[in-house]
């Protein structure tokens, strides 16, 4: 197989579900990234913030643009002002301060924002064939990793993975919203 055609096809395949998504009206999650505390002017000090940097649909394990981008998902949290007891586990709290981050970022209440999610390199050849996250180039074409733990034997043609994806975001809800994934 041509592994320069096979990441064509994946990067057109994924654009296509993206789009395909957007045309059924599932909202995007937004992308983001962490902007760490800084000082402005050289001396106010300024706190650790999030840039948006996109938008982009899941597909499982994959988060894809409509651009045919497909990224390893960061961290997930919805952007809310959820006020809860006083007595918390740090992980907890620290889940809170992402959440009240995203607010005061400018993402709006109940937003979903993926936090930090990292590029799969889909221009890269060799890259592509040495990646161990849900992305991965052999020589069968690109294949899915549809659980992090699972084996190379366990790998999904992009294709089916995809089409599955699709299948179950037209018949699934949960909280009114249609969930793909």
């Amino acid at each position: 197989m041509d592994a320069h055609r096979a990441l064509t096809d994946a990067r057109a395949a994924l654009a296509a579900a993206a789009a395909e998504l957007a045309a059924r009206g599932i909202p995007p999650e937004q992308l983001a990234v962490t902007v760490p505390p800084r000082r402005a002017l050289g001396f106010i000090p300024r706190p650790a913030t999030m840039r948006r940097t996109g938008e982009g649909f899941f597909l499982g394990a994959i988060l894809v643009t409509v651009d045919g981008e497909a990224f390893e998902p960061g961290t997930i949290l919805r952007a809310t002002r959820q006020v809860l007891p006083g007595h918390q586990a740090a992980s907890a709290q620290e889940r809170r301060a992402l959440r009240q981050t995203a607010l005061d970022a400018g993402f709006r209440e109940g937003t979903t924002v993926v936090l930090d999610s990292r590029a799969l390199p889909l221009d890269d050849e060799s890259a592509m064939r040495a990646e161990s996250g849900p992305l991965v180039l052999t020589d069968d074409g690109v294949r899915v990793r549809w659980m992090p733990t699972a084996p190379d034997d366990a790998l999904r043609p992009l294709g089916d993975y995809v089409q599955e994806r699709l299948d179950l975001s037209g018949s699934r809800t949960t909280g009114g919203a249609t969930s793909v994934g």
